[in-house]
C-alpha cells in the first residue's frame, strides 16, 4: 500500500502514485529533458505550443498530461500557481474533445472570474490550430442575458465558469451536464475557502456517474480530501511536493512600524525606488481604499482593487496596470486571485499576512524567469513572533530592513521631477523662441516678469514641494514600536507565541482563510459575482445525502 504525504504547500518535486491496490506509476527519468513531442500530443497542439515559445514541458505537464490522454481516468494534481497546471488540464482536455458534437462536453470551475478569464485565454491559444474547439466563460457581475446568449448561439464544448453563476444558469436550465464527460476543479481548495463548499457539491451532482474529474489543488485540507474520497474512482495522484517555499531570486525584507504608518512606511519605501512596479496585499478592503486614497493624495498612480467594483472598472483598472500607467495595484487576496502580471519589482504586504500560504503566494509573484524581485512586509512589532514562524517553514531568512530616513527622500523627491523636467528643459532650449506654448502662459510670464531668477526658483521649488516636504519633517523618523516578541526560539527550531496569522480564530475581512473547519465566505464571489457580505457560509458539512460514485476508493488511510 502506498502511501502519499501530502503536504500544505506545492513546490517542484514531483511523485506520482495510486492508492492502495495499484502500482505506481513509472517514473520518467531526469537524466534528458522531456519534450512535449514525446507526450503523445496531436499536430495543431504541437503547433500551437511552438508558436508559443515552449518545447519543454513543466513537471507537473510532464507527469499530468500522459495520464489525462489515457482512458477513463480521474486526477488529483496538488499544484500551485505558476507550476503549469492550467496547460496540464487543457492539452489533454482539448485532444479528447469530440469537436463534432455541439453538446457540452466538459465544465471547468474556477474559484474566480480572473482565473476563469485565464483559463479561457489559455485554452484559445492552444485550440489556434484546431477548428470547431468552442468555449464561453460565465462569472458573476456581468450581464445574465449577454451570457445566456453566447451559450445559445455558441453551443460549446467547453464551459469555464465560477461556482455561483454556473448555478444560476443551471436553474435557469441554460446549462445541462448531464451528458458532459469532464469535470475539472481549479484550485478547488480556494473554492472551498470563499464559501462555495455547497456549490461545488450542486455542480458535482449535476454530472452523470460515469463523468471524469480531474481536481488541481494547491493544498488538501480535510473538506479537499473528503470530496475525493466520496467523488473519485481510484484517481491518478500527481503532487508538487514542497522543498523550499521561496524563490532565492527574491529578497525578502521586514519593517517594523507602529501600525497607524504602514502608510507612510509604504510611501517611502516606493518613492525612494526609481522603478518601483508592484502589488500592495491589504487584509481588508477597507484598508486597500484607505491606503489608496493614501497615496494618491501624494502624488502616486495607483490603483486598487476590490470585490465591491463593477467588471468594467476592474478590467480598466487591470489594464491600467499592465500597461505600466500605474506603480501599484493595491488590493485583497481575494481580489488578486487569479491575476498574473509579469516582470514586478516589487510584493507589499501592508501587515503580517493571515497565514504562511498566502506569504508565499504573495511573494512568489516577483522575482520571476531569473529576474530579481523584493518582498517587503510592513509589521506590528507585535506580530514578530508570527513572522519568525514563516521562516522556520519556509527555510528562509526575512532580514529586517532600514526605512529611508526623511532628509534622504527630500532629495530624493526633487530629483525624481527634475529628472522629468530634462527632455522640456532641453526642448525649450533647443527651439529657443520656436517653442510652442499655450497662450495662457503670458499670464504665467507676467506674473515674475520682475523676478529675479534666484527668486523665481525659490518662489516655483515652495509652491511644488513645501506641503510634502514639511509632512516628511513633522513625522521625521518613523517609530518602530516596541518590540514584544522575542526573537529566540523554543527547542526544536519553533518559535513560540501566536502563528503567523496573529491572534487565532479570527476572520479575514478579505476572504482569508478561518482557523478551525468552517470556511468564511466573505470577500468572494457571490451568486451573480458580487462580493459575499454577512455571515459565512459554507461551515464544515459531511455531505449528508450526497450520492457516492461507483467503485470508489475505500483507501481512506492513504490521506492520512
Amino acid at each position: 500500500m502506498n502511501k502519499v504525504a501530502l503536504y500544505s504547500s506545492s513546490y517542484i518535486f514531483l511523485v506520482v502514485t495510486r492508492f492502495q491496490g495499484y502500482k505506481p506509476s513509472t517514473h520518467i527519468s531526469k537524466d534528458y529533458s522531456v519534450t512535449f513531442d514525446e507526450l503523445n500530443l496531436n499536430e495543431p497542439l504541437l503547433q500551437a505550443l511552438n508558436d508559443l515559445g515552449f518545447s519543454e514541458p513543466t513537471e507537473i505537464q510532464e507527469k499530468a498530461i500522459p495520464l489525462l490522454l489515457k482512458g477513463h481516468q480521474d486526477l488529483v494534481g496538488q499544484a500551485q500557481t505558476g507550476t503549469g497546471k492550467t496547460a496540464a488540464f487543457v492539452l489533454p482536455l482539448l485532444q479528447r474533445l469530440n469537436l463534432n458534437s455541439n453538446d457540452m462536453q466538459a465544465l471547468i470551475l474556477a474559484p474566480t472570474r480572473e482565473l476563469a478569464k485565464q483559463i479561457v485565454e489559455e485554452i484559445e491559444k492552444l485550440s489556434k490550430y484546431m477548428k470547431k474547439v468552442k468555449t464561453v466563460c460565465i462569472y458573476g457581475g456581468a450581464s445574465y442575458d449577454k451570457q445566456i446568449f453566447e451559450i445559445q448561439k455558441k453551443r460549446p464544448q467547453v464551459v469555464v465558469g465560477t461556482p455561483g453563476r454556473v448555478i444560476d444558469l443551471m436553474n435557469k436550465r441554460v446549462l445541462d451536464f448531464s451528458a458532459a464527460e469532464f469535470l475539472i476543479l481549479d484550485e478547488a481548495d480556494e473554492m472551498l475557502n470563499m464559501g462555495f463548499y455547497d456549490d461545488v457539491q450542486r455542480v458535482l451532482d449535476s454530472f452523470n456517474l460515469n463523468r471524469m474529474m480531474w481536481m488541481f489543488s494547491a493544498t488538501m485540507p480535510k473538506e479537499i480530501k473528503e470530496l475525493i474520497e466520496r467523488e473519485c474512482d481510484l484517481p491518478e495522484m500527481v503532487q508538487v511536493k514542497k522543498q523550499t517555499l521561496s524563490n532565492a531570486d527574491i529578497e525578502q525584507l521586514y519593517f517594523p512600524v507602529v501600525k497607524k504608518q504602514f502608510a507612510e512606511a509604504i510611501y517611502r519605501l516606493v518613492i525612494s525606488e526609481k522603478d518601483a512596479y508592484g502589488m500592495v496585499f491589504c487584509k481588508t478592503r477597507g484598508e486597500a481604499k484607505d491606503l489608496a486614497g493614501n497615496l494618491a493624495d501624494r502624488g502616486l498612480k495607483v490603483e486598487c482593487l476590490n470585490g465591491d467594483m463593477a467588471q468594467q472598472l476592474r478590467e480598466k483598472a487591470m489594464e491600467r496596470f499592465k500597461g505600466r500607467k500605474v506603480q501599484l495595484l493595491i488590493c485583497t487576496d481575494v481580489a488578486a486571485r487569479g491575476i498574473d502580471v509579469n516582470d514586478l519589482t516589487h510584493v507589499f504586504n501592508y501587515g503580517l499576512p493571515q497565514d504562511i500560504e498566502s506569504y508565499v503566494h504573495r511573494i512568489g509573484r516577483t522575482g520571476r524567469a531569473g529576474k530579481k524581485g523584493i518582498a517587503a512586509t510592513i509589521i506590528d512589532p507585535r506580530d514578530l513572533k508570527g513572522l519568525r514562524r514563516i521562516e522556520h517553514v519556509t527555510n528562509q531568512v526575512i532580514k529586517k530592513g532600514e526605512l529611508p530616513c526623511h532628509d534622504d527622500l527630500k532629495s530624493v523627491i526633487v530629483a525624481k521631477d527634475l529628472e522629468k523636467m530634462i527632455s522640456i528643459k532641453e526642448a525649450v532650449m533647443d527651439k529657443k523662441g520656436e517653442f510652442k506654448i499655450d497662450e495662457a502662459y503670458k499670464a504665467f510670464e507676467e506674473f515674475f516678469n520682475e523676478t529675479e531668477k534666484e527668486d523665481l526658483a525659490k518662489i516655483l521649488f515652495t509652491y511644488m514641494y513645501n506641503r510634502e516636504l514639511r509632512r516628511l519633517d513633522d513625522i521625521g523618523k518613523i517609530p518602530e514600536g516596541q518590540d514584544k516578541g522575542s526573537f529566540k526560539r523554543v527547542r526544536g527550531g519553533r518559535p513560540g507565541g501566536r502563528s503567523a496569522g496573529g491572534r487565532q480564530g479570527g476572520r479575514s475581512n478579505s476572504g482569508g482563510r478561518r482557523n478551525g473547519p468552517q470556511k468564511s465566505g466573505r470577500g468572494g464571489e457571490s451568486r451573480d459575482g458580487a462580493s459575499r457580505g454577512g455571515s459565512p457560509r459554507g461551515a464544515k458539512k459531511n455531505f449528508s445525502g450526497a450520492r457516492k460514485k461507483t467503485q470508489k476508493s475505500s483507501s481512506a488511510s492513504a490521506w492520512q
